[in-house]
């Protein structure tokens, strides 16, 4: 299946997600939001966060329709499947993938909505549908 590492940075998403919460996280003093890498997101290390809820809404920046299973094994029935860069409300980049049937309808800037598709009892995947 997947290899997910949990450590002190991602713990509380994948956690989150399991209750079908999207958390981000935001500098307590600047109220940046970022994703994990507080270097690209404008925040400095000694900014103290906090893990807060996003929107979950967003719109696609870039996509690539994968017809090669990659990542893990989950992926070896799954193809063809995409994997986009979504642009929350938040201004906080996620990669993940966009489920839809018809890959015709996934163009960039179309507007999306987390979902969250349990894989096991440890995962549940945050990933984005059409809206």
């Amino acid at each position: 299946m997947f290899n997910l590492t949990l450590d002190k940075d991602s713990r509380k998403f994948w956690a989150a997600a399991k209750k079908n919460k999207l958390l981000i996280q935001r500098t307590i003093n600047s109220n940046k939001f970022f994703l994990y890498s507080r270097g690209h997101g404008g925040a400095i290390a000694e900014d103290d966060y906090e893990w807060v809820e996003a929107s979950g809404l967003g719109e696609i920046y870039s996509f690539t329709i994968c017809n090669i299973p990659g990542a893990s094994k989950y992926y070896l029935d799954k193809t063809p499947y995409v994997i986009a860069i979504i642009n929350l409300q938040e201004k906080v980049r996620i990669m993940s993938n966009i489920i839809e049937k018809n890959h015709n309808n996934i163009k960039i800037g179309k507007k999306v909505q987390v979902i969250f598709q349990k894989l096991n009892e440890e995962i549940t995947l945050p990933c984005f549908k059409l809206i």
